[in-house]
């Protein structure tokens, strides 16, 4: 599982709070990859950094309504270098 802390990064989250967010961003990120064709158990650094830009993504995106339908197409393309 990806860690919080390397997500914590990515997103400038406060080392101290958004815990429970971020874990959450995490799992919203892994079943988005899961959905879009990654397994849940993939491993390794490029599905870390990609998990953990997602996750930075909808933790910066976080109160807008439509930022689900909008995940940026460099974080779509993504799933094709890990599927592959």
């Amino acid at each position: 599982m990806v860690d919080l802390d390397y997500i914590r990064r990515f997103a400038g989250a406060d080392p101290d709070e958004d815990g429970a967010l971020l874990e959450s961003l995490r799992d919203a990120a892994v079943e988005w990859y899961e959905k879009a064709g990654v397994p849940r158990t993939t491993e390794g650094a490029l599905y870390d950094f990609w998990v953990a830009n997602l996750a930075a993504w909808m933790y910066d995106n976080r109160g807008n309504a439509d930022s689900q339908a909008q995940i940026p197409a460099f974080i779509v393309s993504s799933v094709h270098q890990l599927r592959g």
